[in-house]
């Protein structure tokens, strides 16, 4: 890629890592500031992101990361003073109605949202909210999310790692939206990213694991769609040198995993699964369009292609596949629906691109510890 010849590749992190929060400090920061006190306000954070991002190197890690662990408790506390339905944003009461009506016997797809729509998480992602459900606060899976992603850098990549990472998180406007209005999205790829780490250390390969993986990919497919891609760009190089028997049974053995999963609820019933306007299927590919994958599929299969087993390269190439899915989408729409100005309007949710930020993270922190050249 050009761009990758004329910056360094931890700038190349980094600016994106800029750009994604400072869409969320345009957007909501626009709601209340006038557009010259949201540029000084976007200003302001760049220049103190990189000072944070300069001074943690100087600090003892134990010492920064319990900082930055109160910082984290102080922001989940927040979020618990905060009634979750005033909230316009329904993602929280999705998982919250679904496991509600499974808990008392009504077709879980059936339950409409605190803002009177439906939800789209698929059931392996449902049931795992369940612990937190009984807690009272399906939000709190964040909080677990966020302690096993920096647990796992810790363990993989050592304790200045995590601290890069954990700073990078609480100091993103995307993630702290994300913790104070309960949404599980960034929480997902934070679990994926993860596994994606834990696969890398214990080397589990198709050839060696096709079976566990096979299932462990159809799992993940059966919380969101997307949570996919990130296996894909990582095995894909692998599974298309794989014999021909696993090239075969592996997307078979994903697919009939995945299906399964919903063999309880299409037993339940099968016509509000399947036909209902608002069903799960729907709504997670109702944003994008047959076109947007022959644009998008070809470029996740070169990127899969080219980051040659150096993990912080696979992190950053996943992070362009997630964002090029979201930026293609919007274009594509904007397009065919004539209205270019409203990317900070509700017709474009741009907290898809937290997708990409445990991996645009990731990337920035162990290419800081173990690949830079240059320094900020």
């Amino acid at each position: 890629m050009i761009i990758m010849n004329i910056l360094p590749l931890n700038i190349i992190q980094f600016l994106i890592y800029i750009f994604i929060n400072l869409l969320f400090v345009t957007k909501y920061g626009l709601r209340y500031l006038s557009l010259s006190s949201v540029i000084f306000v976007c200003l302001v954070y760049t220049i103190f992101i990189v000072f944070s991002f300069r001074t943690i190197k100087r600090f003892n890690t134990v010492l920064s990361g319990t900082i930055l662990f109160i910082f984290f408790l102080v922001i989940l506390v927040i979020q618990n003073r905060i009634d979750p339905y005033s909230i316009q944003v329904d993602r929280w009461s999705a998982i919250h109605n679904f496991i509600y009506n499974l808990f008392h016997g009504v077709y879980p797809y059936a339950a409409q949202t605190h803002l009177g729509g439906y939800g789209s998480p698929f059931p392996v992602w449902q049931l795992f909210h369940i612990p937190f459900y009984v807690l009272g606060n399906v939000g709190l899976s964040i909080a677990f999310a966020t302690i096993i992603f920096n647990y796992v850098i810790y363990v993989v990549f050592g304790k200045k790692a995590a601290c890069y990472s954990f700073l990078l998180l609480l100091l993103s406007p995307a993630f702290v939206y994300e913790v104070l209005v309960r949404s599980d999205l960034i929480t997902n790829f934070l679990l994926v990213a993860s596994i994606i780490l834990l696969l890398k250390k214990y080397g589990i390969t198709i050839n060696s694991h096709y079976l566990g993986l096979a299932i462990l990919c159809g799992l993940a497919m059966s919380t969101r769609l997307s949570a996919l891609i990130p296996f894909v760009i990582y095995y894909f190089h692998e599974y298309i040198q794989a014999k021909w028997s696993i090239k075969i049974s592996f997307p078979i053995v994903v697919l009939l995993v995945f299906a399964i999963t919903f063999l309880p609820l299409l037993l339940w019933d099968g016509e509000m699964l399947l036909f209902f306007e608002y069903n799960p299927f729907i709504l997670q590919s109702r944003q994008g369009n047959v076109l947007d994958f022959i644009i998008f599929i070809p470029i996740g299969i070169l990127l899969s292609l080219n980051w040659k087993d150096n993990i912080s390269t696979y992190m950053l190439y996943t992070a362009y596949n997630l964002i090029l899915l979201v930026v293609i989408t919007f274009v594509h729409n904007m397009y065919i629906n004539s209205n270019w100005n409203e990317l900070f309007l509700s017709a474009y949710d741009i907290t898809y691109l937290n997708m990409s930020l445990p991996f645009i993270i990731l990337s920035i922190s162990i290419n800081e510890v173990y690949f830079s050249k240059s320094r900020f």
